[in-house]
């Protein structure tokens, strides 16, 4: 076995994976991509465990610090009752997560905006478990690489989703359907990880394994889910494929419960489209735009290919970064859930989502890309004119702690709001 080269290296002087560390890791394991980035050349680094920022410093010759709130998040992390939440030993308690987060190239900045997830009385997940989810999807499966229905990319999405959470502190998950009356409801109760996401797993795909069938009342269950959950904080996540019974009427009073709902930061909804027509749907990105605390996620290849337009190649915007956003950026309006509004991150925005302290010249190389794939856009409205035609101020971005406290930015929000 050849001798690994470094993992990490600098481009005229950013911060990038090194190509031929990528090429030896491909060749070691002998399995397609070392990477779920497709521009894994162009992007910055992810760094998601201590492991891989001891080796950053290491392959760079220097001290790069850790974002202020990593610090932070890792200090909370190792703490004896936060450990004793999520069922782990403090002593192991950083690597037991680097593990999952390296797994799926999380960077370690987010596991900050996992820690929210313990301030909900329960995250709920209602399943479209209609008859149209038995519909194939342009999501492939990840085993077999073959296309698969929307009921298995539902199933897999959540499982996914579980795996994070089973490493983190949480107090309730609720699993339910549009039709059937099964209901998981999942608490630690001290377990382990492993062994809470082996009883997860099992409960899931025994609920799953009896196919979809019905209509979509999905209107109804959200009005009930909202009714039962007043006085409480409830994260919702809804799986679906499409337009609800009651269509088009339908669609626009859940958008009007989620507009004047109470609390909405307090009780933050995503949508979890599961389909391979995208028209179909288009409310949930509608909803997206207009209720406050309400994100929508597409799969993982269709939200890459728009944050790659909206941020530039520079974003590494790995399978783990979707999987986070999918889990927390109807909670995090300012960063995660404003990746398409066409602004882009201040430098300490980025350092802290990437959970690193970049260097001039990485961030400035962040900030040009951005710039470039703003220009790159197609004009279909005049937004997206105005959007185009803004000429940013880097050292604005450079200096401010968030984008929203930049003058240039409240303007921009002004004018687009005027429309």
């Amino acid at each position: 076995m050849s001798a690994a080269p470094k993992k990490y290296v600098k481009i005229n002087g950013v911060m990038k994976l090194n190509p031929e560390y990528k090429k030896w890791q491909e060749a070691q394991t002998g399995v397609g991509t070392a990477t779920s980035l497709p521009n894994s050349a162009q992007a910055l680094p992810v760094v998601s465990s201590m492991e891989d920022h001891m080796q950053l410093n290491n392959d760079l010759g220097t001290n790069i610090p850790l974002a202020e709130s990593t610090d932070a998040t890792i200090e909370m992390m190792q703490e004896p009752e936060f450990c004793a939440d999520a069922g782990m030993n403090p002593d192991n308690m950083v690597d037991e997560i680097g593990a999952v987060l390296s797994k799926y190239e999380v960077p370690m900045g987010l596991m900050n905006k996992l820690m929210m997830l313990s301030e909900y009385h329960s995250l709920e997940f209602i399943i479209d478990d209609s008859g149209s989810m038995q519909c194939a999807t342009d999501t492939k499966d990840p085993i077999t690489r073959q296309p698969m229905s929307r009921w298995k990319e539902a199933q897999l999405r959540l499982k996914e989703m579980i795996e994070i959470l089973a490493y983190v502190p949480f107090n309730q998950i609720a699993v339910e359907f549009l039709n059937r009356p099964d209901q998981i409801i999942l608490t630690r109760q001290g377990c382990a990880p492993a062994v809470f996401m082996q009883d997860a797993y099992s409960k899931i795909d025994a609920v799953f394994a009896r196919g979809p069938a019905g209509t979509t009342p999905a209107l109804e269950k959200i009005q009930r889910s909202f009714i039962r959950g007043q006085g409480k904080s409830i994260a919702r996540y809804f799986f679906g494929d499409g337009t609800p019974n009651g269509g088009v009427p339908a669609q626009q009073e859940i958008i009007k419960i989620l507009k004047h709902r109470q609390d909405p930061a307090g009780n933050p909804m995503t949508f979890v489209s599961c389909t391979n027509e995208d028209d179909q749907v288009e409310w949930m990105k509608d909803a997206e735009e207009i209720a406050p605390y309400c994100s929508e996620a597409d799969d993982f290849k269709d939200e890459g290919e728009e944050v790659m337009k909206d941020q530039g190649v520079a974003l590494p915007y790995t399978k783990g970064f979707h999987l986070i956003c999918t889990l927390v950026a109807a909670m995090n309006p300012d960063d995660l859930d404003a990746m398409d509004e066409s602004v882009p991150f201040t430098k300490n925005t980025l350092d802290n989502l990437l959970g690193i302290q970049h260097n001039e010249e990485s961030y400035r190389y962040y900030f040009d890309c951005f710039v470039n794939a703003q220009r790159a856009r197609r004009v279909e409205g005049p937004m997206d004119q105005i959007k185009k035609n803004v000429q940013w101020n880097y050292n604005d971005f450079l200096r401010a702690p968030v984008a929203k406290d930049i003058p240039q930015v409240q303007q921009l929000k002004q004018q687009l709001a005027n429309m």
